[in-house]
């Protein structure tokens, strides 16, 4: 199970955001900074914009900023409002937006009575709240405390030259 670029630029966008929160930053200047393709960009955001975590602001000073404090905003909400629930199998989803379904579900016979489907639950639960208990200043504190810069992608940073074999 994979989280799509979809999730990862959505958090990568965040993060930009909330390096600068009283500053509103251009969805050009986020796609560059992060090597995202500007188009896609324009995407994602108005999902993360519709779930309340980010706003836009009009004007010569405007741009895109965090609608709430990093330390409100969970890594699970954000993955939630770009990729939907995480279901890690069709047994465990009940076709709405909570997080964990009822037991019994109609797509599987064996629904409800099944070890399998409780590991399934199990490991749903255990990522969920991992995700829950990360939130966007913690996943900023530890970019600057395990990198000391922002977040930035392969292609800004310089390039090593390999020596010429003889």
């Amino acid at each position: 199970m994979k989280i799509s670029t979809r999730g990862e630029y959505g958090l990568r966008a965040l993060m930009e955001l909330g390096l600068e929160p009283s500053k509103g930053l251009s969805l050009r200047d986020i796609a560059t900074r992060q090597n995202i393709s500007l188009d896609y960009l324009e995407q994602i955001v108005p999902a993360l914009k519709s779930s309340g975590l980010v706003r836009a602001k009009r004007g010569a000073q405007g741009g895109y900023q965090l609608a709430k404090d990093p330390t409100e905003i969970t890594v699970l909400e954000a993955l939630r409002a770009l990729e939907g629930p995480f279901e890690p199998m069709i047994c465990l989803s009940d076709g709405t937006k909570s997080s964990i379904s009822s037991t019994k579900n109609s797509s599987c016979g064996a629904s409800g009575s099944c070890a399998v489907q409780e590991v399934w639950r199990e490991l749903q639960l255990a990522v969920e709240t991992v995700l829950q208990n990360l939130t966007l200043a913690e996943l900023l504190r530890r970019q600057e405390e395990q990198f000391g810069v922002p977040i930035r992608t392969y292609r800004e940073r310089s390039l090593v030259p390999l020596p010429l074999l003889n």
